[in-house]
């Protein structure tokens, strides 16, 4: 007779099945970013003439984040791997707590169909994604 899983495979095999019922309701919902796993957190600010957004992305390498601006939207998507110590040489490992964010992201944000497209920036420094988003002149 097999044994029954582990109580610990049952709770990832139960968190993965969230996960799905998650991205199906995100789906149906009319989100931008369907099949993505989580999503980062973000600061948005206004000023006169232009918007900053913050994105929290810690851990994240930065030649995996794609920053899209196009009229009225901005997408900021990549990937996060899971952190994970270094293995030591002394047995094997046991998670007690895993809630760290990993995999794919996307965060799509509603922007004033004002914003000057060529002129965008973006930098990312200590984690933070930053991106100034100028209004264009209007006259």
């Amino acid at each position: 007779m097999a044994k029954p899983p582990a109580r610990d495979e049952f709770d990832q095999l139960a968190g993965q099945i969230g996960q799905v019922i998650g991205n199906l309701w995100q789906w149906h919902t009319g989100e931008f970013c369907p099949v993505d796993s989580w999503s980062p957190a973000v600061n948005l600010y206004q000023f006169e003439h232009h918007f900053e957004v913050c994105v929290d992305l810690a851990g994240v390498d930065r030649k995996h984040i794609e920053v899209r601006v196009e009229p009225g939207m901005l997408i900021i998507r990549g990937v996060r791997e899971s952190p994970e110590p270094r293995q030591p040489q002394d047995g094997t490992m046991r998670i007690l707590a895993m809630e760290i964010d990993h995999g794919t992201f996307c965060r799509s944000i509603e922007l004033p169909e004002l914003i000057d497209l060529p002129h965008v920036k973006s930098e990312y420094i200590n984690g933070l994604l930053w991106i100034r988003l100028p209004l264009r002149k209007q006259g």
